[in-house]
């Protein structure tokens, strides 16, 4: 039974993940990222993958970026991913050891890629971040994924946002796979933290409305119902994040801090 249903699963997530893909298959791989498989099926797990971990489902991208090695465990991408996603162990060094290996003879943005590996945690990792998406960009302009990290680690705030708010448009003309959802939920918390409160919540209401059926959305606008100390909306939030997820370990953490924190008030 378990076998029938994970078939189907993989199935169901390659259909998906084709019509998903048409648009991020034309972009010329001597430039971009070379996440790709000639295995279908590792394939669409990856795109799956990118997907999740752009929308900050972590728990969720995990799980397809291991299975996508499962069927081809040549994708040093997906290595790169896993070390990203884990913390300081063994593992983690195992995931840059084999990414390291599998990156050599790839192009120079998957090799740039892999170098962060060499950015240590310091006052200057975000500059050091963004030295390397900014060449990353400068090779392949029309990579998403490295235009979203290129613009979130701008060392302006404002710069952020409007080169998000510019990627943004450039999502909706062309209905890349990626989506505009993970754009959105950015673009709610930099303007909320630019003091902007009621573009966020807007932002974060159309981050449900294109993504409904992720469970981040919820958790983002619990956050902002949270900031603003409207605790019972953050927890109905909370709440539907955990009964579309309910690992996330972001919505458990937030609902036990609030109730902390209104059993102390009683």
């Amino acid at each position: 039974m378990r076998k029938t249903f994970f078939s189907l699963f993989i199935i169901s997530i390659f259909a998906v993940s084709c019509t998903q893909s048409d648009n991020a298959s034309q972009v010329p791989e001597g430039k971009y990222i070379q996440w790709r498989s000639e295995n279908e099926t590792a394939d669409a797990l990856v795109l799956k993958g990118m997907f999740l971990y752009m929308n900050v489902e972590q728990e969720m991208a995990y799980t397809y970026f291991k299975s996508s090695l499962d069927f081809d465990s040549t994708l040093f991408g997906s290595h790169v991913m896993l070390a990203w996603m884990s913390s300081p162990s063994e593992v983690r060094d195992m995931h840059q050891k084999k990414a390291r290996e599998l990156v050599k003879g790839k192009n120079k943005n998957s090799n740039l890629l892999v170098s962060f590996f060499d950015v240590l945690p310091g006052d200057d990792e975000l500059a050091g971040r963004h030295k390397i998406w900014s060449k990353m960009y400068e090779i392949e302009p029309d990579g998403r994924f490295i235009h979203y990290y290129y613009a979130i680690t701008k060392p302006d705030l404002k710069d952020r946002i409007s080169e998000l708010e510019i990627l943004l448009e450039k999502q909706k003309n062309d209905n890349n796979f990626l989506g505009v959802g993970h754009i959105l939920n950015r673009l709610g918390y930099f303007n909320y933290n630019l003091g902007n409160k009621a573009k966020a919540k807007n932002y974060f209401d159309q981050y449900i409305k294109a993504y409904h059926d992720g469970y981040n959305p919820y958790d983002s606008m619990g956050d902002y119902y949270s900031n603003e100390k409207d605790y019972e909306n953050a927890l109905t939030y909370y709440q539907k994040s955990l009964d579309r997820y309910p690992a996330n370990r972001s919505s458990i953490n937030n609902i036990r801090e609030i109730n902390d924190l209104k059993a102390g008030e009683e």
